[in-house]
């Protein structure tokens, strides 16, 4: 291990102990959850983005057999309070982030770096040696093209044949509707329209992914073309697609939703806790007069959560109901999809 500091776009310096990667610098974002680490690392959703974990204690378990969610570490790097080089379920965890030609930084003061990040709003920021002189990039290119799959991919089954637009999938979507007997294809985020429709999807599900949803004009003209055509179901990027494509905007949170994440169905009044990973949200002056009815709300903030489009039937939802890693509360919005495309097809 060697000193080191993450240098902030802002000017502050923040130290601690680690090693340096390939790639050393992205936005830095904060997330709170208590577990599933090296699945959160996987998120496509990260891409582009140093991940700090505000829970004290981070690798714990070292890396398990649980399955993951992309084919690569998709983060830029970690930044950790206590870091634990255990190997209780599998690797170590930093020794695999290091192999992954990563960087980690542990024994930072976490707990006030995520008070300075909700205060000041997004940041990038940039791992050095303690000391060292550099420049923080601002990156905000869009990351889309760099987590989507490159070509069509299929899995079989005996149910309706849903098509998930990967924008930065996970795998646990996948394997959520293979769970649910569904045929699944992924295609790539810039598939055409006709393209799609020729595979004679019963449903399509847009799956979430990085960034701002507003830069990705192709993706929107798309799905607008549609509309109407076959059911659809939005989840996280995904969501924001459909309401853009709906005359919809979006907006930046000032610090994002990552982690746990507790959610209101506005219809019951239930509440449940959701996992999830955004730092965009739909704007709430924006959806009046486009026939979109907010479903779902954050219960912190208030900000929406979930939409449903009355003329087209199409739906979303911000948070992840697969849940890889997370609680499983939610997860019965694929069985409401499912059935929605089942009923399509009849």
């Amino acid at each position: 291990m060697e000193a080191l500091e993450l240098l902030l776009s802002d000017g502050t310096r923040w130290p601690g102990v680690g090693r340096l990667g390939a790639c050393d610098s992205g936005e830095v974002v904060f997330t709170t959850l208590a577990g599933g680490f090296p699945q959160a690392l996987r998120d496509p959703s990260f891409a582009g983005q140093i991940v700090v974990f505000s829970f004290p204690m981070v690798g714990c378990c070292g890396v398990g057999a649980d399955p993951l969610e992309s084919s690569g570490i998709r983060a830029r790097g970690i930044v950790a309070a206590v870091p634990c080089r255990d190997e209780g379920l599998g690797p170590d965890l930093f020794g695999w982030v290091e192999r992954e030609g990563l960087f980690w930084m542990g024994g930072v003061d976490t707990r006030r770096l995520v008070r300075h990040l909700r205060r000041r709003g997004p940041l990038f920021g940039r791992a050095l040696p303690a000391g060292g002189e550099g420049t923080v990039e601002v990156d905000e290119t869009p990351k889309v093209s760099l987590v989507s799959t490159k070509v069509r991919r299929s899995y079989p089954g005996e149910g309706p044949r849903i098509v998930i637009v990967d924008y930065g999938v996970k795998e646990g979507v996948v394997r959520t509707l293979q769970a649910r007997g569904c045929a699944v294809d992924v295609v790539p985020h810039d598939m055409p329209g006709g393209a799609l429709l020729a595979l004679r999807p019963d449903g399509v599900l847009l799956g979430g992914g990085p960034g701002d949803p507003a830069l990705l004009a192709g993706e929107i003209s798309v799905v607008r073309g549609l509309l109407g055509k076959v059911p659809f179901f939005g989840v996280g990027l995904g969501m924001q697609l459909l309401a853009l494509a709906l005359g919809a905007r979006t907006e930046r949170l000032p610090f994002g939703h990552r982690g746990g994440q507790p959610v209101i169905d506005v219809e019951s009044k239930r509440g449940f806790v959701t996992s999830q990973n955004h730092g965009y949200v739909l704007r709430d002056d924006s959806i009046k007069g486009k026939g979109i009815v907010v479903t779902f709300r954050n219960g912190d903030d208030g900000t929406i959560e979930g939409i449903r489009h009355a003329g087209t039937g199409v739906w979303g939802v911000q948070f992840h109901p697969e849940a890889a890693p997370g609680p499983q509360e939610s997860g019965r919005l694929f069985d409401s999809f499912i059935d929605q495309c089942r009923e399509a097809g009849r």
